[in-house]
């Protein structure tokens, strides 16, 4: 009896140094690597979170944009960092389609990185600077018929969410139009506005603040069903197009590794963020709605994503510019 007394003291002695040393999380700033430039869609669904998650956690969270190579390099950034809670990765369905399109990356997102949570789903809209004379989608498609290659569209890069959406609306039309890719979507929607470019396959994060101000005219969502939102716009299917259904989600990811009390932490608070009014008002107002994806099947959506894009995007044939 004796001898377990000591030893369970002894025991206890030995722990408490582990857990004196173990370290309150979060102690210091945060920072969120955004992949895109400032103003984009990524960007746009980070900083409202950034702001409630600074209020809730009492500790400065920095969005840091780290643009380039269609995200990858923000994504290395973020996957060379230490997994202890204080680098984040912003994203989306981005990072699933770039597995095809840039093999040479250095990271796989689904193995060098533990989802937090999905905080973010919008539709694609195609939309039409209203100079462009483009009313409706038909009569999009019949100009494009009768001169293949003479309309153009712009994106925020080749690669991107908005040029691989754009290409299978080609692909299902048997349209030809002409790509041209800006460094970002805020160039991109500067010219699009400025009527530079006709048209984009746009997500709506960045296009309601247009189509609201009518400065953008909306043709058709590429997804199956219409937006809480924009009840008015139809799909793509409606609008006599092709049956689409490619919407954008967004997440956030810690790199792995991250500790376990960490994650729970962090997707508890991210849980109460995404619950927050400021952010609710946000995503309402850039058309987005929450996730449906439970915590427990996160890591399989993220792989089924990539399988699904890495598919695609072979298929289509895209390769990084």
């Amino acid at each position: 009896m004796i001898r377990r007394l000591i030893l369970a003291a002894t025991l206890g002695l030995c722990a408490a140094p582990a857990l004196a040393q173990a370290p309150a999380w979060p102690e210091r700033p945060i920072r969120i690597i955004v992949p895109y430039g400032p103003g984009g869609g990524v960007d746009s669904f980070t900083r409202p979170i950034a702001a409630q998650l600074q209020a809730q956690l009492g500790q400065t969270v920095v969005v840091e944009n780290r643009a380039g190579a269609g995200g990858t390099i923000g994504v290395q950034n973020a996957a060379r960092s230490a997994a202890d809670g204080y680098t984040l990765l912003a994203g989306g369905v981005h990072q699933p389609m770039a597995e095809a399109l840039y093999p040479q990356r250095g990271y796989r997102i689904d193995v060098d990185f533990i989802p937090i949570a999905i905080t973010a789903v919008v539709p694609n809209v195609l939309v039409v600077n209203p100079s462009s004379g483009l009313t409706d989608l038909r009569t999009l498609m019949d100009r494009a018929r009768a001169a293949p290659g003479s309309l153009t569209y712009c994106s925020s890069g080749s690669g991107t969410s908005q040029h691989i959406i754009a290409e299978m609306f080609l692909r299902e039309t048997g349209l030809r139009m002409l790509h041209i890719p800006y460094r970002g979507t805020a160039p991109a929607m500067n010219d699009l506005l400025a009527g530079v470019c006709p048209m984009m396959f746009d997500g709506m994060g960045t296009s309601a603040p247009q189509i609201l101000g009518q400065r953008l005219r909306p043709i058709a969502l590429t997804v199956a069903r219409r937006s809480a939102l924009f009840p008015e716009i139809p799909t793509m299917a409606e609008a006599g197009g092709p049956a689409m259904d490619a919407g954008t989600w967004y997440a956030l990811w810690a790199p792995a590794g991250t500790p376990d009390p960490i994650l729970a932490k962090l997707r508890a608070e991210v849980r109460t963020a995404l619950a927050s009014p400021a952010v609710q008002r946000a995503w309402q107002q850039q058309g987005a709605e929450p996730s449906t994806i439970p915590e427990d099947r996160l890591v399989a959506y993220v792989r089924e994503e990539t399988r699904r894009w890495t598919a695609l995007v072979t298929e289509l044939g895209l390769r990084a510019e």
